[in-house]
């Protein structure tokens, strides 16, 4: 049986996040800084799932259209990288960022309903006090 299938899909996420966290620190290997695989800039790609697989967790499982978006365009990408990854490009890191992908793909909840432009001065009045 699939793991993923047993489980819930937010807490796995939850947790490969945490898992990613804890393998993908600062300081960086120097050679991620400039990998790329299959045409794929694997940095570039982390850093922007990264926003979004956070974003997603914060909300409780919940990411607006224009992540989902960049979560398909990302997942695309790994798709065409994960074959061409070697050992020294620490395949594990870029497998488990193509599972959170996946996940959140398929057990997306979208937001109930969207800010009003309001809603951004509200926040910042809020910020300035």
């Amino acid at each position: 049986m699939d793991m993923d299938a047993a489980e819930d899909p937010f807490a796995v996420v939850a947790r490969l996040w945490e898992e990613h966290g804890n393998e993908f620190r600062s300081p960086l290997p120097r050679r991620f800084l400039t990998l790329e695989v299959a045409g794929v800039d694997l940095l570039s790609t982390e850093t922007r799932l990264a926003g979004c697989v956070y974003t997603w967790v914060r909300n409780g499982g919940s990411l607006h259209e224009r992540g989902i978006r960049t979560v398909r365009l990302i997942l695309g990408q790994l798709e065409e990288a994960l074959p061409a990854l070697t050992e020294d490009d620490s395949p594990q890191l870029w497998h488990r960022m193509h599972r959170m992908a996946r996940l959140i793909l398929a057990h997306n909840t979208p937001p109930t309903e969207a800010a009003s432009p309001g809603d951004a001065d509200h926040a910042r009045e809020g910020m300035a006090r």
